[in-house]
């Protein structure tokens, strides 16, 4: 774990003493204004070792503390943040506690073990933080991976409608740089659950862009709010909740409206886009009302329209065996059983799960071999 310290001051003497006095415990970075201290953690965010703790003077010409460590908070929210100061009015020390969220408030001339134990004391915190975060994906993620891999034996065509998401997103959200973001990976995971309760004629049908009856529409139009309800009982999910409630499973659906924050812009764009091309849609007439709604950037319009040529695999196409096939793999054909049962729909990525189901039937009620697959290179 990082033991990385900012300090931030106007006057060049006090932060060399403070180096001084900090040497050999921790790596100490210096800055002499707000302004350079932000650039200091902006370049930080791109390195392994990032900033874990943030302290600055109060009164700074420019830029005081209170305003410094507030833009500090949001450039690097995980960093803890304090303040070491010889002076300051009432309302800036009001300010500091309230919107940059101190971990402490120490004055000048400050003790060097006051200073070294508080460090101290803030790194844990730092550690606190990042480690419980971690633990919480890390916890959050594998529970979904597993949720998901139900979902792909329980409704494989909803699973192929989650597996599109998934590769939209990770194409978009690279060519647009957004940071990484944990939400939007188990959101694209947990996108199409609802979709459980839609029966399989009826998810085929929309996929062959064939007009549904109204209570077939109805039944699917749904999804995302049955899908809503389900994640909502998962604490910490509300807002991946709420996204997932939000989806269009329509274009019709499609209005103006404010434009939303970078992940769920990135999330809704995706799945709006998906569902114009399930009913046969041209990528470009699509993009173009994702373009014209207002909801979603400009940029995130365009990569959405790029990202669209992983939904069409390229790669060598062999036929193989069941027991050959292998995760990562893209079926050119539907899979069906000896007796007339489609076991899997053309298109669908094989994972490890799916990779095991389709050799266990092969083995015990059989399966017409051998089969199509795309071997992406």
């Amino acid at each position: 774990m990082t033991n990385r310290i900012l300090l931030v001051d106007d006057e060049q003497r006090i932060l060399d003493g403070l180096r001084r006095t900090l040497r050999g415990r921790f790596m100490v970075e210096t800055a002499s204004s707000g302004a350079e201290g932000l650039e200091v953690l902006q370049r930080s965010l791109a390195e392994t070792h990032q900033i874990a703790v943030v302290v600055s003077d109060m009164m700074m010409p420019g830029m005081n503390g209170a305003t410094f460590l507030t833009k500090a908070r949001e450039a690097a929210p995980d960093a803890v943040r304090m303040i070491l100061s010889g002076q300051a009015d009432l309302t800036s020390t009001i300010a500091a506690v309230n919107d940059a969220d101190l971990f402490r408030f120490l004055t000048k001339p400050v003790d060097p073990e006051v200073l070294n134990g508080s460090l101290a004391a803030a790194l844990r915190q730092y550690e606190l933080v990042i480690s419980e975060r971690e633990l919480l994906q890390r916890t959050l993620t594998g529970a979904v991976d597993v949720l998901t891999e139900t979902l792909a034996l329980a409704s494989p065509l909803a699973y192929r409608r989650t597996a599109r998401v998934r590769m939209l997103l990770m194409s978009v959200t690279s060519a647009i740089g957004l940071p990484e973001d944990w939400r939007l990976n188990i959101a694209a995971m947990l996108s199409q659950v609802g979709c459980i309760a839609v029966p399989g004629p009826v998810l085929e049908r929309i996929e062959a862009g064939e007009l549904l009856s109204d209570e077939d529409e109805k039944m699917y139009r749904d999804h995302p709010r049955l899908g809503q309800t389900m994640i909502a009982k998962i604490p910490r999910l509300e807002d991946v909740a709420a996204w997932i409630g939000a989806q269009i499973t329509d274009l019709g659906q499609l209005s103006a409206g404010p434009e939303e924050e970078p992940a769920p812009a990135v999330f809704h764009a995706v799945t709006t886009f998906l569902a114009g091309y399930d009913v046969g849609l041209a990528p470009r007439e699509i993009s173009k009302q994702l373009g014209g709604c207002g909801r979603y950037p400009e940029r995130v319009v365009e990569a959405v329209l790029n990202a669209a040529q992983v939904l069409s695999p390229k790669g060598t196409t062999k036929e193989l065996r069941a027991h050959q096939i292998q995760p990562g793999m893209v079926l050119d054909e539907d899979v069906t059983t000896t007796t007339g049962l489609v076991l899997v729909r053309k298109g669908e990525r094989v994972t490890e799960v799916l990779a095991t189901r389709l050799d266990n039937f092969a083995r015990s009620v059989g399966v017409h071999e051998p089969i199509k697959v795309i071997v992406l290179g």
